[in-house]
């Protein structure tokens, strides 16, 4: 069972999909500052990102995005504008994907990226070479890893908008793999810190001495 098909030309953007070539817009934090002069816009091309908001809203926003308005019905066409703004996903999470030459300097050790590879560290999900026939480029993929830190969102209809403008589908999770990182990524989110310095367990106390017997009690 392959873990990967190619992505779908258009329609609805997919959890688990890989996308490449992805274009992140922001402010410039300096143009922030009280003496900046005007606000700039910095860009970061993402070379791999994988979409991690769920499948069911995904859909639910393609829907709603399509609707047409009932223009014979004022009413019904502001009821219907209502649900759709319910069904709405603002924006898509995507998370960064990097290769494992890339990532190897980063860790401390060999012996952490053959954890990953083995996916039982929480904070990255390995995935597999994709070859040329599961990729919609024709290319193929080489092993990515996922890091569960390194998460971004950009606006649902500019998403939809760059995919005509060089962000391009690559390749889409199959199920049971979906649902293996979608485990993952949930249980990561879900971590409890705790303090670095745990305090040691209470010892029980020492049980207390009785006393002996008064002599006129002993019959």
């Amino acid at each position: 069972m392959s873990a990967f098909a190619p992505s779908p030309m258009d329609g609805v953007f997919r959890q688990g999909e890989i996308l490449s070539d992805v274009v992140q817009v922001h402010l410039s934090a300096d143009s922030l500052t009280p003496n900046a002069l005007e606000i700039s816009i910095e860009e970061k091309v993402h070379p791999y990102a994988l979409v991690l908001t769920q499948d069911c809203d995904l859909d639910w926003d393609f829907k709603a995005r399509n609707v047409q308005p009932d223009e014979q019905n004022r009413d019904r066409a502001d009821a219907e504008e209502n649900r759709r703004q319910a069904k709405l996903v603002p924006n898509i999470l995507l998370c960064e994907l990097t290769t494992a030459d890339v990532l190897r300097p980063r860790l401390a050790g060999g012996d952490v990226l053959r954890r990953i590879k083995a996916n039982q560290d929480e904070r990255y999900h390995y995935l597999p070479a994709i070859p040329p026939a599961n990729d919609r480029g024709g290319d193929g993929l080489p092993e990515l890893v996922a890091d569960f830190k390194r998460v971004f969102s950009i606006p649902t209809d500019e998403v939809y908008l760059r995919a005509a403008l060089g962000l391009r589908r690559r390749a889409l999770m199959q199920s049971p793999f979906l649902q293996h990182l979608s485990s993952r990524f949930g249980y990561f989110c879900s971590r409890v810190a705790l303090p670095e310095e745990v305090p040691p367990p209470a010892r029980p106390a020492a049980p207390v001495a009785l006393p002996p017997p008064a002599p006129e009690a002993i019959e």
